[in-house]
C-alpha cells in the first residue's frame, strides 16, 4: 500500500504542477531530479538517460531520458512495470499495439512477457517514475535489439501529436490524405514520387512541420538523401533562401538523426565559366529550342533577370545530378502551384513538364495528391492552369 500511496501523491503533484503551467516539454529538474548518468545500463540505451531513485520497497526511480533517448526493446519476465510520465513527453512501444504518448499523468502497466521499449520524443526531455510489482520468483529482464532510427523516425515530434489532442480531427485527415487521396492516385503516382512531391509542395507552402513529419517516412518509401537535398536547393530558385533556410535546416537534422554523413556527395557539373551556356542547354531542354537566345532578351533595364535565369536558376541547380529534368519540372510544379499567385509561372512550367513528357493526367495526380497540404483554391487554380495550356504549345 505504500507504494500505491507514494504513486497516488506524485500524480496529484503532476496535476497541480500542470494547472499552474509550469509542466512544459523541456522539464523542470528543480521538481522532478534528473539524477546520475545511468551509465551501468547505457549499453541498452541510445542517447543519455538519467536515473534518481526516490526509494520506497518496489524501487521507485525517476528516469530522465534526453530528446530521442530510448531503451532497446525488452521484455520482463514474470513481473509487471508500471510507468507514470511525470514531465515532457515520450512514447511507450509495445509490440503489435498502437504506440502509446506518455504524457504527465499517463499511467502504463506493461504486462509481463511483453516485449517494448519507452523513451523520450524527437524534441522534448521525457521523465517516467518507474517501478516493479506482481514479481515471481526468478523474474528477469531480457534486454533485446536496439529500436532502430527507421522504426522510432515514424514516430510524430512531440509537438505534432495532433492525434492525442485533436484526435477526431486527425482521424479524418488521416483517412482523407492517406487513404482515399492514394487510391485516387495510386495508379498514375508511386509511392516515391507521391513522397517527393509531398517534399515540394511542403516547400511550397512553407508546411515546415508536416515537413519534418513526412521527411522520414519518404525516405522510408525509398527517396534517398541526394533527391531531398536536390529538392530543397532547387527551391530556392523559386522560393528563395528566405523561406528554403528553415528546410534545408530540418534536413540536416534529420539525416544526423538517421546517421547520414554531411555533405553528401557532390553533384555539381558546372564551373563558374561555363554555368550560362550549360544553364541554356537546361532550358532548352525543358522548353524548346526558342530559349537559345533568351538569356540576353527582354528590356535593357531588366535583362539582367533573363540572363541569371540561365546562369543562376537553371545553371546552378537544373545541370546538377541526383534528379533527372522530368523529375526537376515535376517538383518546380509542385513549388509553384503550393505557394499561389505563380500561375504565369505555372503556366509556362506546365508547358515545360509536358515538353519532358510528363503528361496531363500525372499533373492533376500530383495536385490531387497535394491537396490535402494545400487546400482547394490553389488546387482549383493549378487545374485551371492546367485546362488552360494544350500539350505541345
Amino acid at each position: 500500500m505504500r507504494i500505491i500511496t507514494t504513486i497516488i501523491a506524485l500524480l496529484i503533484a503532476v496535476a497541480n504542477i500542470q494547472a499552474q503551467g509550469i509542466m512544459k516539454e523541456n522539464v523542470d529538474f528543480n521538481v522532478w531530479p534528473k539524477g546520475e548518468l545511468n551509465s551501468a545500463y547505457a549499453k541498452y540505451f541510445i542517447g543519455n538517460s538519467y536515473l534518481a531513485p526516490l526509494g520506497g520497497e518496489n524501487g521507485l526511480v525517476n528516469v530522465s531520458f534526453e530528446p530521442r533517448c530510448r531503451n532497446n526493446w525488452h521484455i520482463h519476465h514474470k513481473s509487471v512495470q508500471v510507468l507514470v510520465c511525470v514531465a515532457g513527453c515520450g512514447w511507450y512501444v509495445e509490440e503489435g499495439k498502437e504506440p502509446v504518448v506518455l504524457r504527465p499523468g499517463v499511467v502504463v502497466a506493461i504486462p509481463a512477457e511483453a516485449k517494448h521499449w519507452h523513451g523520450a520524443a524527437k524534441d522534448s526531455w521525457m521523465q517516467h517514475l518507474t517501478y516493479m510489482t506482481k514479481v515471481e520468483e526468478g523474474a528477469s529482464n531480457e534486454w533485446l535489439e536496439p529500436v532502430t532510427d527507421a522504426e522510432y523516425d515514424k514516430l510524430p515530434a512531440s509537438s505534432t501529436l495532433l492525434s492525442a489532442t485533436d484526435p477526431d480531427y486527425m482521424q479524418r485527415f488521416e483517412a482523407f490524405a492517406f487513404g482515399e487521396v492514394v487510391e485516387q492516385v495510386k495508379t498514375r503516382l508511386d509511392d516515391h514520387t507521391r513522397y517527393l512531391c509531398y517534399l515540394a509542395t511542403l516547400l511550397g507552402c512553407q508546411g515546415i512541420d508536416e515537413y519534418r513529419e513526412l521527411l522520414p517516412e519518404a525516405l522510408d518509401k525509398g527517396v534517398t538523401p541526394i533527391e531531398v537535398k536536390e529538392t530543397v536547393y532547387q527551391a530556392t530558385a523559386y522560393l528563395g533562401m528566405g523561406r528554403v533556410r528553415p528546410f534545408l535546416t530540418a534536413t540536416n537534422e534529420a539525416f544526423a538523426a538517421r546517421g547520414i554523413a554531411l555533405p553528401l556527395a557532390s553533384q555539381q557539373t558546372t564551373t563558374m565559366q561555363n554555368r550560362r551556356e550549360a544553364g541554356t542547354e537546361a532550358q532548352i531542354g525543358c522548353f524548346g529550342d526558342s530559349m537559345r537566345d533568351f538569356w540576353k532578351s527582354g528590356p535593357e533595364d531588366s535583362r539582367h533577370i533573363n540572363h541569371w535565369l540561365a546562369d543562376n536558376c537553371f545553371g546552378d541547380y537544373y545541370t546538377r545530378t541526383g534528379l533527372g529534368l522530368k523529375m526537376r519540372e515535376l517538383i518546380t510544379f509542385c513549388f509553384l502551384a503550393a505557394q499561389g499567385g505563380c500561375e504565369p509561372q505555372l503556366k509556362g512550367h506546365i508547358a515545360g513538364n509536358y515538353h519532358v513528357g510528363n503528361d496531363k493526367d500525372l499533373l492533376i495526380a500530383v495536385i490531387s495528391s497535394n491537396l490535402p497540404f494545400i487546400g482547394y483554391p490553389r488546387t482549383l487554380n493549378a487545374l485551371s492552369c492546367i485546362r488552360s495550356v494544350e500539350p505541345g504549345k
